[in-house]
This record gives structure tokens, sequence and C-alpha cells, in this order.
């Protein structure tokens, strides 16, 4: 295994990320260190980096360079907003930087910054057809996908930071209302962004999408504090909208939950987004954790991304998971397997439509996760695992009903005051669906209890008010038989029916 830092540098902050790295294989960030620095401070006057800049952001990556000297890292990536371009010292600033600390930037286009985000988008939700939007400091990036193809693509050249400059003097409301309408205007030729077709949906990238969800879940009292694929409704972002328009911000300003900086412009970032999601035919938009960093390690870990998606998104972080936190050899796994053959055998049974098998995949694959922690009631703590791990290509929703399944295995664990809430994300049907995915679980886990994966399938004969289930082994299987049959009692609450383990 090795270790990869990532260094971006742009006008607002320096940034240094370490990452695990199995090469063509996976990476896992484990750590991040960000520092403010205001780069163009003053800059518009000469379109010159200030020299007290220059010494701020060198000290800065001085640090950054010991810190990964320290962990022996020999392979540092490091990249630099395109607003760089304008300034007319920046050979000097990038060659003094290299001087002091052998850190050689590449200074990164609008329109391969978007393509970095579009890596990490598609490689981390399953949604085929898309219109991204990253908005970033100085440029709002748009792209159009379908089916891991790229159609469209257009580069405001106004973000977050400049189009607050742009209306710079003006209160809180005057200054969306019209940065609003400014945006629009410059968008409205590119019908391909408001009549999007049916199948297609919004996904938003970058600080500002961020901060309009921090303010959303707190607003609504989200019951997860999970950033990536937090889906909100057109009124929800015009709610946001509203509140924000009516606060005095000031440079000192804060809103709960999110950065003194990026309060400060938070309120252009909004007038962007409502300019597209008020005038688009489309009623949600989903927010990506993932941008930048994910899709430079993606391309680079990875290098089969620079010309195909990964096919399994859901998949591929499970193995992530699985890889860099479970101890080896592990029998997720087999476990998963064993689940979807009793899945597929008592179908007749539990009539569960097929959105249920990302459910049983995530709870299969982290069902032993809470050993990681303590031997001491381990599916409470993967419960909680499950709902704090980063996991790609399934809803909020389903990360609930896969937690509430791993927790389940053990019935004495159901409080029905904790499912409760999460009653805005799940149904009557949910909690059934649940009782029976988990003894699912329960019997596939027993059935491996040894992890010699002696059971090979399964066979279940439904006979009136019995299920004889049948096990295929490639060798002895008393402990596992011994273990499975403590699951009859559940069984039967479950699926009202006896069951006969052979």
């Amino acid at each position: 295994m090795d270790k990869v830092a990532i260094i971006e540098l742009n006008t607002t902050e320096v940034k240094l990320i370490f990452a695990d790295v199995i090469k063509n294989k996976s990476f896992l960030i484990y750590d991040h260190v960000s520092v403010p620095v205001n780069l163009m401070k003053d800059f518009n006057d000469e379109n010159i980096i200030k020299s007290t800049i220059i010494k701020e952001v060198v000290c800065v990556l001085s640090v950054f360079k010991k810190m990964i000297d320290e962990q022996g890292i020999l392979e540092t990536i490091c990249v630099a907003t395109s607003k760089i371009n304008e300034a007319k010292n920046q050979n000097g600033f990038l060659n003094e930087i290299f001087s002091i600390t052998n850190l050689k930037f590449n200074i990164l286009t609008p329109e391969q910054e978007i393509n970095y985000v579009y890596t990490a988008v598609i490689n981390s939700f399953n949604k085929p057809k898309a219109l991204i939007v990253n908005v970033t400091n100085y440029n709002t990036e748009i792209l159009l996908y379908n089916r891991r193809n790229i159609l469209n693509t257009f580069i405001l050249p106004f973000g977050s930071v400049n189009l607050t400059e742009k209306f710079e003097g003006k209160s809180t409301k005057d200054l969306m209302n019209e940065a609003k309408n400014f945006v629009y205007n410059e968008l409205k030729d590119q019908n391909w962004i408001f009549d999007l077709d049916e199948e297609y949906e919004i996904i938003g990238a970058g600080d500002v999408f961020l901060s309009l969800g921090e303010v959303s879940r707190r607003a609504k009292k989200y019951p997860l504090q999970i950033e990536h694929n937090y889906s909100l409704l057109k009124e929800d972002v015009e709610k946001v909208y509203a509140v924000v328009s009516g606060l005095d911000i000031t440079k000192n300003s804060k809103i709960k939950g999110v950065s003194a900086e990026n309060t400060k412009n938070l309120p252009a970032g909004l007038a962007i987004i409502s300019a597209i999601t008020s005038n688009c035919n489309k009623d949600c938009l989903a927010i990506s954790k993932t941008g930048l960093t994910h899709g430079i390690l993606l391309n680079h870990v990875l290098p089969l991304t620079l010309e195909k998606p990964i096919s399994d998104n859901l998949g591929y972080s499970l193995q992530i998971l699985n890889e860099f936190y479970d101890k080896k050899p592990n029998n997720a796994e087999h476990v998963y397997n064993l689940s979807m053959i009793l899945f597929k055998q008592l179908k007749v049974l539990h009539k569960l439509n097929r959105s249920y098998v990302r459910v049983l995949r995530v709870a299969s694959y982290m069902y032993a996760s809470g050993l990681r922690v303590t031997n001491d009631n381990p599916e409470k703590i993967s419960f909680n695992i499950i709902l704090n791990s980063q996991i790609y290509g399934v809803s909020h929703q389903e990360l609930v009903l896969a937690a509430f399944t791993s927790l389940m295995r053990d019935v004495d664990n159901f409080n029905l005051s904790d499912w409760v809430k999460y009653k805005d994300l799940v149904t009557d049907a949910d909690l059934d669906a649940v009782k029976k995915l988990a003894v699912i679980l329960q019997i596939a886990s027993s059935l491996d209890c040894t992890k010699f994966g002696n059971v090979v399938d399964i066979s279940c004969d439904i006979l009136g008010d019995s299920v004889i289930m049948k096990t295929i082994t490639k060798g002895e299987v008393p402990l596992e038989i011994k273990q499975a049959k403590y699951s009859t009692t559940d069984f039967k609450r479950a699926y009202n029916k006896n069951l006969e383990i052979l």
C-alpha cells in the first residue's frame, strides 16, 4: 500500500489531502488540512499576487511539505486554480514556491476542473443521466451527460466570489436578486440547461452546494449528517434562498454550520443555484460531496476511469471499505452471496422488489463492521458505521434501511423510537421489509460463522406452513447449521412460517 498527497491551491484556501492507495485498485482519503488564505487580496488593482500573500502561501506550503516528508510520501500532486493565470507575476509566484518547497503546481483550466468533477460524480452516483453544476469561487461549470457520455459543457466566468464582488455594496436581498437575474440572462440561451428530458437529474458540486445542504438539513432537522447524495426539492432551495436573503451578511457574519468565508459568499452562490433551479423543469437536485480531489485521485489511481466510469460504484465503495478497514481474511462477499441466494429463494414469501437488493448488499458487506470497534454488541456499532461511512450508489433511505437490517440481526436491539427518528425517510412497509431482510442476513452470516465458505448454495422448499432450507456444501458444516437454527424463531415472526435447516 502506498500513500499519495494532493495539494490544492485556490483563491481562498490551501488544502492538503492524504490518501492511502492501492495502485490500479482503490484509494481512501484518511486525513486533510485546510488553511484559509486570501490569494486574491487587493489583486484587481494591478493583477499581481501581493508579496505578503506569496510569503504566507510559501510558509503554509513549507509546513505541508514537512508533513508529507514526515509520512514518507513519495508522490505529491499539486494543482492550482485557473485564476492564477490572470496574475502578471504567476511565473515568479510558482517559481518561488518550487525553489523553496520543491512543489510544482499544475494550473487547471475550468474545463479540466469540470471534467474531474464529472469523473467524481459519475463514479459516486447511481444516476445514468444528469446535469452537473459545479460552483467554484470564480466560475460556474455546467456539464450534461447521458449514460457516461458527455453531451455538453458550459463555463460561466462567474462564481460565488467574483459575483459577490460584482454586486458589492448592496443589501443581501438586492445582491441575491440582481445576481440571480444576471446569471439567468447569461445562461438563458443555453436551452439544454433548462429544458431537460424527464430522465435527467441535477447534481450540484462545490462548497456552495455543500453549504446549501447544511443549512437545509438543519432547518428540516434532518436525521442524518450525510452530505453526499442529500436531495432537496426546488421549494427547499427557495426556502434557504429566502432565509439567507433576509440576513444582514457582513464580512464577519457566520451562518451556523457554514464557515465564515463560505457565509460571506453564500448569497451570490445561492443566486447562481436559484437562477438554474427556479427556471429549470426539474423539481429536485442532489448534492455531491465528491469533487475535484476525488476526480484527480480516481484518474490517478484507476487510469481506466480516464476512458470509462466504474461499472458498479456501490460495489466499488464497499470494496474500498472492506479493503482498508476490515481484517483479512474476511467473509463479507460470501455472506452477501448467501444472502442473495436466500433473497431469491424466498421471494415468493417476502415479495420485496429489486430496490431492496442494494439495502441487503450494504448490510451484508458491513454486517461485521462493528467488530472493528468492539465485540460487545457489534450490531449496534455496525448501525452507526453504516450511517457514517462513505458508501456510493445508494440513497439516504437505503443507507438507513441497511443500518437497521444489520442492527436487527439481534431483534433485542430494535427500539421503535429509534425507527421513528427517520420517519421522513422510511415507511411502515420498509419496517416490514427490514425485519425480513435482517432474518436473511442473520441466517447467511450464521451459515458462514466459521468463515470457511463451506456452504456454497441453498435450496428452499416452501411446503404449507413450513420452509425446508437445504444447504449444499463442500465440507462438513455442523457448527454452521447449529448457529443458523437459532434464527428459526425470528424467521417465524417475520415470515409466519416454520423453518427447518438441513
